[in-house]
């Protein structure tokens, strides 16, 4: 049996269209597909949207739900209440292709005993300077490896084997976007269990990559590594998170000059209305300068300037002192 859980919160209608996705996935030769998707407390449950969907033959499918307590515990909930050798998780705004499901377990095939995650490409957008950033910022790279060892995972479709995880797969008392995947990052470092990119399985990131939305993302990132940082000390055994901290935190006596200007500069700039200003310099720019080259430079100014927005909000969240 192959599990697939989707914790899924306020996804509305939209859930409907990925869970007819993995309903049409190809399971020949997988035995039973087991779909859980967990309802991490959306206002509007998600209940009635799973519930009229008739699973076809060789599929199960079925939903819980919990107060709302971010995708880490939703994630557990879900590979608590599922049965399968091989679990793969999979977040309820991606749309997967049919052999995704099957790519999954032959990927544990030829690696046994690692942990396997998937791109999660952006539809094809505009060709615009900006919309041609995001696609190079969140797409793949060509001439990369079948199978790619990494540092830090991303949990936007990932599986892993039962036995490797007898107490839970993540930390649930992780909240935010990213602070669950470094602290599972550290604990496979810790533990030997190889990280592995599977570079051919790719399925459809269903948002909006507008700059406005990548923003926002990269602001709950930053908030993300913050509580990673301060819940969980642990974790800044990844060097990328250590480099983050050093980078984002609080100006300190032995910083570097220049690194103690970059940080006063984001601080002005990390100021709400005029982080608002940037994202409606960075439009305006991108239709009416013809350099990509400078457009380019111009939304990873931005982009940066929000993640370090959210980084301080979660140093005032998660660690007031």
């Amino acid at each position: 049996m192959v599990s697939v859980v989707v914790p899924t919160y306020n996804r509305g209608e939209a859930l409907g269209p990925m869970l007819d996705r993995l309903l049409a996935s190809d399971h020949q030769g997988l035995g039973e597909v087991e779909i859980v998707v967990v309802d991490d407390g959306s206002p509007v449950p998600a209940a009635p949207i799973v519930n009229a969907r008739q699973p076809p033959p060789g599929f199960t499918l079925k939903c819980v739900r919990e107060e709302n307590a971010g995708p880490a515990a939703a994630r557990n909930l879900g590979f608590t209440a599922s049965r399968g050798d091989i679990v793969i998780f999979i977040d309820d705004d991606i749309l997967v292709p049919p052999e995704l499901v099957r790519q999954h377990v032959e990927a544990h095939e030829l690696n046994p005993g690692s942990v396997i995650f998937g791109e999660c490409v952006p539809p094809i957008g505009a060709g615009n300077h900006m919309g041609r950033l995001l696609e190079s910022l969140y797409g793949s790279r060509p001439n990369r490896p079948r199978f790619e060892r990494v540092s830090v995972i991303a949990s936007g479709q990932l599986s892993v084997e039962r036995e490797s995880f007898p107490d839970g797969v993540y930390a649930s008392q992780l909240r935010t976007p990213a602070a669950e995947e470094f602290d599972l990052s550290a604990r496979l470092r810790q533990q030997g269990i190889l990280a592995l990119n599977a570079t051919q399985i790719k399925a459809i990131h269903d948002q909006r990559f507008e700059i406005s939305d990548v923003c926002e993302q990269q602001y709950k990132h930053g908030m993300g590594c913050a509580e990673a940082a301060h819940k969980l000390p642990g974790t800044l055994i990844m060097d990328e998170l250590s480099r983050i901290a050093g980078a984002n935190g609080p100006v300190l006596p032995h910083d570097p000059l220049r690194t103690k200007s970059n940080k006063m500069a984001k601080v002005l700039m990390a100021i709400p209305p005029v982080r608002t200003s940037l994202v409606l310099l960075c439009r305006l720019s991108g239709r009416v300068v013809p350099s990509y080259r400078l457009n380019a430079k111009l939304l990873w100014l931005v982009i940066g300037v929000f993640f370090f927005a959210g980084y301080r909000q979660g140093l005032r969240r998660f660690s007031p002192s």
